[in-house]
């Protein structure tokens, strides 16, 4: 790539990127310095002046016509570094990196020399946080490092868990198909070529750079041969295609642990078509299920990738499950560090879905108990196989404090009566930065809200259940209390921490920056195995993006069956969402007055539409909707969840109801007098209202929150 290329794709990069962040409080620097005629254009292109970290910082500074090349001095606290900042493009634009920054605020100042009054001078507070972090996530909780051991083999590490400086590998892909080390010398005569998306063909050697970024090893891959010079902000190299797909890995863990494995950066499908991969630990939800640091672990690794390589055109989310609702809660309160989801078989939030999985454990144990038919428990879950439940438990784990994984020490664990002052593994700790304390300084919980929730109540008026087992079953719900503990009365959620889930975004409304983010989501069917990835997930993301913008104009659900289906539809989506965010780019570089929603919308490619692939491999063409009698519906049908079931909104982000009394009137069954006081004494306070919003349903206070 030119000089001069690379100079309009950094100028395009920064008009996006402030664009994203939308009202929040990073400076304003979308365009070229070279339409400048009186006054400099400074700005961070590594990323927000105001969340630098690591000490450095990219730095680009448009000269006004009034002055030449040579008298521009820039300065940070009065050291001089112009000497950082070289010519790009058409010359009128300066680009540098300023190291040696300060901890905390660092006045950068350029000005102009020569005679004459009123030379121009600009300045920008740069805001330098450690690269151990934190930036807005908050203080640290208690790390156990593995950065020293396998498979990183780093080197020694700090007491935050930090290594000195990156290490450089580098692996091939062979003939064969397979990618093996790539040995010293001359490039090995197995090695495969691949071409890019940008129309290069080069030998498939891939650079793999791994580090520490924010306590988490990050890992970095990009088609690289040895030898060759390697990319920077001043640089292009061959392989890469100017794009940045970042990964994230599901599940959801309480770890305390730098841990083990990324989102997986060594990709053929990114790798081969040009794509720089980049991920970290910490944005792997098994080992750190709290997608704030996961969302200033992947800033901080964009910003030291740009750093490094330069500023990317575009950067794309990738993975699945808890991957996927990484990367939707991220765009969500965090927008500008990802510039578009491709998200696969995912969630919208986790403690929603946790939720689910709680409420799996109470309606099974009570259907049990109450004598119901494995029909009729399946029923009253509302999912497509019995077994579902049992899946969905899986993320009730995360709200037990003393299920802690083995690199914790027993000595260091907690014990409500031995070791009150220990490591409690349970969300509510492991995000107490965000919800604050309860009792005893522990983390403030939202335990499951099952007060007036009428579980199997879709059931019981469908006459699946008869009046009788609708209240043996609803006897036998009870609660969680603070401990994780099961307990045989219902219990309540903590209001303030409700409140404060919202109002940051952890209950994700879609009404941050997923207004405007690219959405393209994709599912294999897999509803009748038992998975809980289910496909009403998908409509739960639709429907909160209706009830909070009017419009679902940026995202298109895509439903196939597994295998080679499922494969080919991420691909689709890999390329689609690169054309998406290109045109969207060009889009605001031509008309720069345009909103973030309004450029999304028409920058929509026409083939990004919500549809099915059949098992027959055709494509349906149909819009997103719960109607049984669509096509898609027909071939892949939607099932629902325990709350649903009981009535609860299909958006499925109500987490405690607004209550009204039990009324006889509401039922369309009969109800003995000796029934009729039993549900009256599960339901002392009455039932709940779905038609109002939940108790502390707040809209989401701002973007960029910090803790």
């Amino acid at each position: 790539m030119s000089t001069g290329k690379r100079s309009v794709r950094m100028a395009l990069a920064a008009f996006v990127a402030t664009a994203l962040i939308g009202g929040s409080t990073a400076p304003a620097a979308a365009t070229p310095g070279k339409g400048a005629d009186r006054d400099f254009d400074v700005a961070v292109v590594s990323g927000r002046a105001d969340t630098v970290s690591g000490g450095n910082a990219l730095v680009r500074v448009g000269v006004p016509r009034t002055v030449a090349a040579q008298q521009v001095r820039i300065r940070v606290d009065g050291r001089d570094v112009t000497d950082r900042f070289r010519p790009s493009g058409d010359k009128r634009t300066l680009v540098g990196l300023v190291d040696r920054l300060a901890l905390g605020r660092n006045r950068l100042e350029v000005r102009a020399t020569g005679p004459g009054l009123g030379r121009p001078t600009a300045t920008l507070t740069l805001v330098n946080h450690p690269a151990a972090g934190p930036v807005f996530s908050g203080p640290h909780i208690p790390l156990f490092c593995t950065a020293s051991g396998p498979p990183w083999h780093l080197g020694p590490v700090d007491e935050n868990c930090h290594v000195a400086g990156p290490q450089v590998a580098y692996r091939y892909r062979n003939t064969a198909g397979n990618f093996v080390d790539l040995p010293a010398g001359p490039l090995p005569k197995d090695v495969a070529s691949t071409t890019t998306t940008a129309g290069r063909t080069v030998p498939y050697v891939v650079r793999i750079e791994r580090g520490t970024v924010n306590r988490a090893v990050y890992e970095i891959a990009l088609l690289h041969r040895p030898g060759t010079p390697a990319p920077d902000p001043w640089t292009a190299t061959p392989g890469w295609n100017n794009r940045l797909v970042y990964t994230f890995g599901g599940a959801c863990g309480i770890g305390y642990t730098q841990a083990t494995s990324t989102g997986g950066v060594l990709d053929h499908t990114l790798l081969s078509r040009g794509y720089a991969v980049a991920s970290a630990t910490f944005n792997v939800y098994a080992h750190n299920c709290n997608d704030v640091t996961s969302a200033e672990t992947a800033m901080m690794v964009k910003e030291h990738f740009s750093e490094t390589y330069g500023v990317p055109d575009l950067t794309m989310g990738w993975g699945p499950s808890a991957g996927t609702m990484q990367q939707l809660l991220i765009s969500n309160a965090y927008p500008g560090i990802l510039d578009g989801v491709i998200g696969h078989v995912g969630y919208p939030d986790e403690r929603s879905t946790t939720i689910t999985g709680h409420e799996c454990r109470f309606v099974s144990q009570a259907a049990t108990a109450a004598g119901l038919s494995t029909a009729q428990r399946q029923a009253v879950t509302g999912f497509g196989s019995p077994d579902t439940c049992t899946g969905y438990q899986f993320f009730d784990s995360v709200d037990w404090p003393t299920a802690c994984p083995n690199h914790v020490p027993a000595a260091r664990r907690y014990h409500p009566v031995t070791n009150p002052d220990g490591i409690r593994c349970a969300m509510a700790d492991f995000v107490s930065n965000v919800y604050g304390v309860d009792r005893n300084g522990a983390g403030r919980p939202i335990i499951p809200d099952t007060v007036g929730v009428q579980y199997g109540l879709e059931t019981l008026r469908s006459g699946v259940l008869t009046p009788e087992q609708f209240v043996r079953l609803n006897e036998g719900i009870g609660g969680l209390d603070v401990e994780g503990n099961r307990t045989p009365h219902r219990t309540s959620a903590n209001v303030d921490a409700i409140r404060v889930a919202y109002a940051t975004g952890r209950i994700n409304q879609f009404d941050g920056g997923l207004r405007w983010t690219p959405i393209i989501e994709t599912r294999n069917y897999t509803d009748p195995t038992g998975d809980f990835h289910d496909r009403f997930r998908s409509w739960t993301m639709r429907e909160r993006l209706l009830r909070a913008n009017g419009h679902a104009d940026n995202h298109a659900s895509v439903t196939s069956p597994s295998g080679a289906a499922t494969t080919a539809t991420q691909v689709w989506a890999l390329a689609e969402m690169d054309a998406w965010l290109t045109d969207r780019a060009r889009l605001a570089a031509a008309r720069p007055h345009l909103d973030p929603v309004t450029l999304t919308r028409l920058s929509r490619p026409r083939g990004v539409v919500d549809s099915c692939v059949t098992p027959e491999g055709q494509r349906i063409v149909e819009k997103l909707t719960l109607h049984s009698a669509a096509r898609c519906n027909q071939v892949f049908p939607y099932h629902r969840n325990p709350r649903v079931v009981a009535g609860g909104p299909t958006t499925s982000g109500v987490l405690k109801c607004q209550l009204q009394p039990l009324k006889r009137t509401q039922y369309r069954v009969t109800f003995t007098d000796g029934q009729w006081q039993r549900l009256r004494a599960v339901f002392p306070s009455g039932v709940c209202d779905w038609s109002r919003p939940g108790v502390g349903q707040v809209p989401l206070t701002r973007t960029w929150i910090r803790f």
